[in-house]
């Protein structure tokens, strides 16, 4: 998978989850910032027939890959959210607080000014796909 640095720094960043014809069927909205090595997850969907698949996991794993030693939180979250946020800090041993921990660079930053990254759920196989929505 290529990985590419956002072109404004903090900018928000996206994975896409696209099924085999092209279509998107789930999304995880993110910041990143270098700097203060803070993550911030706005939001992650995935459409109701393509759920329990793993597919929102994989979207997380390919936000943190690069960002190790980050601390991350996310935006305020649902029931669901709370129980998938739970599943993830016990599998990557990275917190996930709803405390929406932001930076400065963060604020100022842009929505979307970094790469959009994704990998087709069919196949559960990473592709990199560059671009905007």
């Amino acid at each position: 998978m290529e990985r590419t640095a956002a072109t404004v720094p903090a900018g928000g960043q996206a994975v896409r989850v696209l099924e085999r014809a092209g279509g998107q069927v789930g999304r995880l909205d993110y910041q990143v910032c270098h700097p203060c090595q803070l993550g911030y997850i706005d939001s992650i969907a995935v459409a109701a027939r393509w759920q329990g698949r793993g597919l929102g996991r994989e979207a997380v794993h390919t936000a943190l890959a690069p960002c190790p030693d980050y601390k991350w939180s996310t935006s305020r979250q649902s029931s669901q959210g709370r129980r998938f946020f739970s599943a993830m800090e016990e599998e990557t041993d990275v917190a996930f607080p709803p405390s929406s921990v932001r930076c400065p660079h963060m604020l100022l930053a842009r929505p979307l000014a970094g790469p959009i990254r994704g990998f087709f759920a069919s196949s559960g196989s990473p592709r990199t796909r560059m671009g905007r929505s």
